[in-house]
């Protein structure tokens, strides 16, 4: 599937798509260490993972160049869901857990789960997450475990 974003300007359109993991590892990798590695300071070592080759992932494109990314594994969790600093707030990371959730719908699972950041907890309330359990360090970032049905 593929969707596509305007609301950054009317001469810009961001693509959002369901991609292979392998030929596109570098871009979805890119996006994700420029906020996990650079920004968030976690180290690079742990950033990819054995999950990664598994997983269905989601790439945001934005004049050619990957803005935006997140994947679903085989058990339904979604993780590593990553925008580019200079392009938050712009609706793309609710365009890509969007097609994660489509993604999922596909594949016949009945719920997602995800470790959110706790800054991140209104983000995904206003996708329809909600709260399970206590508030947890992973990576020395706070997160809280977060679910959603889908219908």
């Amino acid at each position: 599937m593929v969707s596509t974003l305007s609301k950054i300007s009317t001469q810009h359109v961001i693509k959002i798509s369901t991609v292979d993991y392998f030929a596109n590892q570098r871009a979805i990798h890119l996006v994700r260490h420029a906020v996990f590695v650079c920004e968030q300071f976690i180290p690079a070592d742990l950033e990819i993972d054995r999950y990664d080759p598994v997983s269905q992932h989601v790439l945001a494109l934005f004049e050619g160049h990957a803005v935006g990314t997140g994947r679903l594994t085989p058990d339904g969790r979604i993780g590593r869901v990553a925008v580019a600093k200079h392009l938050r707030n712009q609706g793309i990371g609710r365009c890509v857990m969007e097609e994660l959730l489509e993604v999922a719908r596909q594949h016949r699972h009945h719920e997602v789960v995800l470790a959110a950041q706790c800054h991140a907890i209104p983000f995904y309330e206003r996708l329809g997450f909600y709260q399970e359990g206590h508030v947890f360090k992973e990576l020395g970032i706070k997160h809280v475990t977060m679910r959603r049905t889908l219908v």
